[in-house]
């Protein structure tokens, strides 16, 4: 994983699309890091070049006549993953793709799967009636799974958040797995619930017909397969994979997560902990001393840093902490993209902050 560190380091220059502003005001944007600004550009090429990664896309697979407009990919100092691009349509797991003729691109299981049900097509994810995301899982140079996305963010199938678009929200999850080369892209019920409905034919017989023809009443018999061009806006929370989720309770659980871990960053302007050095992606030589420090503010009492891979193994844990702190380390073993994490405690032993970023050790 290669989680990003808080504000004291390369705060992000992005600001949000003014449509959404009412909406946006409380969330603290001037706290927001770039996660990885060269593989963010790699969406940039390709939509301008058709080459990601080096490799020439053709076919389906060239961005430049769906662009990508991948303007910021942002972690808050909460860990909230952000991006801004376009939202295409994915109808996987749907009537049509299931049962009534897909398209190249489209096919009937979704990459989650509801837990305890094995029946198909019952345990995909149905786009018609839940809405969720798509994250890039696989290379289509290749063939073979491509990590890139979920290591850089943390973010994994399941977890949730929400989608901005002007001033709707929406909580989503993270149903499905895409092209190494695309992002952004959502359930066709998503896009109607952000005002931009690619169905042309619904339908609310799945179940009452004399044949049974889906697995809910509600479903799209015909999409308009066009893209919201950008301007939409992607907030997703690592690690909120929801235990019990089921179709049934789905939607209740899902808004609940969703939408409190949005308004805990919409309240979460304030940073106790500073980072000043090593900064983030830090090229670090295998044993030699290494200086950590940064800033507190006055509620800290407690800092306890880990890294990983592995482990995690602790690095140091500061104890009266004042408001210039600093401490040393040789590191032994060699890796690129070692999760440091940094949690900060006040004198009752409350946990304040959190925080992870990467360094490479080499």
């Amino acid at each position: 994983m290669s989680f990003l560190p808080t504000v004291a380091l390369a705060q992000s220059s992005y600001s949000p699309p003014s449509q959404s502003a009412s909406i946006l005001e409380n969330v603290p944007f001037d706290q927001a890091i770039p996660i990885d600004e060269s593989y963010r550009r790699e969406y940039e090429r390709c939509d301008q070049e058709n080459i990601f990664e080096g490799v020439t896309m053709t076919g389906f697979r060239r961005c430049s006549q769906d662009k990508n407009n991948v303007k910021a990919l942002l972690r808050f100092p909460d860990n909230t993953v952000f991006f801004e691009a376009k939202l295409s349509l994915d109808i996987d797991g749907s009537w049509k793709a299931c049962k009534g003729g897909s398209g190249p691109t489209d096919q009937c299981p979704t990459a989650f799967n509801w837990p305890g049900i094995t029946e198909k097509p019952n345990r995909y994810v149905d786009p018609d009636n839940y809405p969720y995301i798509v994250i890039p899982t696989w290379n289509v140079s290749t063939g073979r799974v491509d990590r890139k996305f979920r290591d850089r963010t943390g973010v994994n199938l399941g977890d949730v958040g929400v989608v901005v678009y002007k001033d709707k929200v929406v909580p989503i999850f993270v149903a499905d797995g895409g092209p190494h080369n695309k992002l952004g892209e959502g359930s066709s019920v998503l896009l109607e619930l952000i005002g931009e409905d690619r169905c042309l034919d619904w339908r609310t017989d799945g179940r009452t017909r004399s044949n049974k023809r889906w697995t809910s009443n509600r479903y799209c018999t015909k999409y308009k397969n066009t893209s919201v061009s950008g301007k939409v806006l992607f907030f997703i929370f690592p690690q909120s994979k929801i235990a019990g989720i089921k179709p049934d309770n789905a939607i209740a659980k899902i808004e609940s997560e969703a939408l409190k871990r949005f308004q805990n960053l919409q309240s979460s302007r304030k940073s106790f902990v500073k980072v000043n050095q090593p900064i983030l992606g830090a090229n670090i030589a295998v044993d030699t001393h290494v200086m950590f420090s940064g800033t507190a503010e006055p509620e800290v009492d407690r800092i306890k840093v880990e890294i990983g891979l592995g482990g995690p193994f602790l690095l140091e844990d500061l104890q009266d902490v004042e408001e210039q702190w600093s401490f040393q380390e040789i590191f032994r073993n060699k890796g690129v993209n070692r999760p440091v994490t940094v949690r900060a405690f006040d004198a009752s032993g409350n946990l304040l902050q959190t925080f992870t970023f990467s360094i490479n050790v080499s």
